[in-house]
């Protein structure tokens, strides 16, 4: 690495860093004042809340950096315009494509180092994160397993696949023990919903285990009583799928597609998260041709609200593509493509206007 990349590098790095810190201290100071209003819930109390956002600290610094990312290489580079340093690069025929490699450079490093975060820390902190906060909030009523919730309600331990909304469950598996916790009998329904105070089972399925043998029976539909607490169900969460690894996504997208099963949402996650470090990397590469073109001379201040519309134009359309996966059968590949190539093209424009 020569004098220039390290030079450039280091000032990318450390103001990239010290964005990254405030962008996350704002973050995490309103989730802290969202988190409080569940204190008292169960045996959720403050320092359950405080270690609960200690966790996803690692997911929110994987989210924040690519706006971190552009924010930070933009006034690295527009501090090193402003004094005059990338002028004597310039006439010392360092041209901008090579001032661009050098930021892409340090870029790769610090965006390995957040997707390795993303990938191998994040996961492992934010499991950890979530299954504390339902155990205190349910009062160590329920739990949440790698696929669906496990619940308990009185003599029953229950298995749900899914929760669409604590009134509409499905894959709901129900395991009842006796006193000696010898297992009595075993129900599987489809769906549960909920209305007025009963609950309706649709296509059940169930086997009783007596004392001379085993009963199976079936039926189409079932109403009973306080199958599962909604508050308990209300408090747990239910996981994201950007919260799973690359790894988790593509053995559940294998599954389902092999079941003949929709894994659309799961394909757009998956590809959503490999193409972060992608995005992140163009995020870097933008900042090379404002600084040097339109915000060559702009002050701090209009520095950082033309980073903010970049970010939040790109975060945009990253939203407006998403969905066209389901609207008019775009691939989850091309929808996670499309807004990084755009972006990318806009700032190889920009560099050849400059250059």
């Amino acid at each position: 690495m020569s004098i220039i990349d390290r030079y450039i590098g280091k000032h990318i790095a450390v103001t990239v860093l010290v964005v990254l810190l405030a962008l996350l201290g704002v973050d995490v100071f309103f989730y802290l004042v969202n988190e409080l209003r569940y204190v008292g819930k169960g045996n959720y109390d403050t320092w359950a809340a405080l270690r609960f956002i200690a966790l996803t600290v690692p997911r929110k610094i994987y989210i924040l950096f690519p706006w971190a990312a552009l924010l930070g290489a933009l006034l690295a580079l527009g501090n090193l315009a402003r004094s005059s340093e990338l002028v004597a690069m310039r006439v010392a025929r360092v041209s901008v494509t090579r001032i661009a490699w050098s930021a892409l450079k340090i870029g790769l490093i610090l965006t390995t180092i957040m997707f390795l975060c993303g990938e191998v820390i994040s996961p492992a902190a934010e499991k950890r994160a979530q299954r504390k906060k339902m155990l205190a909030l349910s009062g160590g009523k329920a739990i949440q397993a790698h696929f669906g919730t496990w619940v308990r309600n009185g003599d029953e331990f229950i298995h749900i696949g899914k929760v669409k909304k604590p009134q509409e469950l499905y894959d709901v598996t129900r395991y009842k023990f006796d006193d000696n916790l010898q297992l009595k009998s075993v129900t599987y329904a489809e769906s549960l919903e909920k209305q007025d105070d009963l609950w309706y089972l649709h296509e059940v399925q169930g086997t009783n285990f007596l004392d001379n043998g085993t009963q199976a029976w079936a039926a189409s539909e079932r109403q009973e009583h306080a199958v599962v607490d909604e508050s308990i169900l209300q408090a747990s969460t239910v996981k994201h799928l950007e919260r799973l690894t690359i790894r988790n996504l593509y053995q559940v997208i294998q599954k389902r597609v092999s079941q003949e099963l929709n894994a659309l949402e799961y394909q757009r996650a998956f590809w959503t998260k490999i193409m972060q470090p992608f995005a992140a990397l163009v995020m870097f590469f933008l900042a090379v041709p404002f600084v040097f073109g339109p915000l060559r001379s702009a002050s701090f201040g209009l520095k950082v609200l033309v980073g903010i519309f970049v970010g939040f134009s790109f975060h945009t359309l990253n939203a407006v593509f998403g969905p066209l996966t389901a609207v008019v059968g775009i691939s989850p590949f091309m929808a996670s493509l499309l807004p990084i190539l755009i972006f990318f093209t806009l700032g190889m424009g920009l560099i050849i206007r400059v250059r």
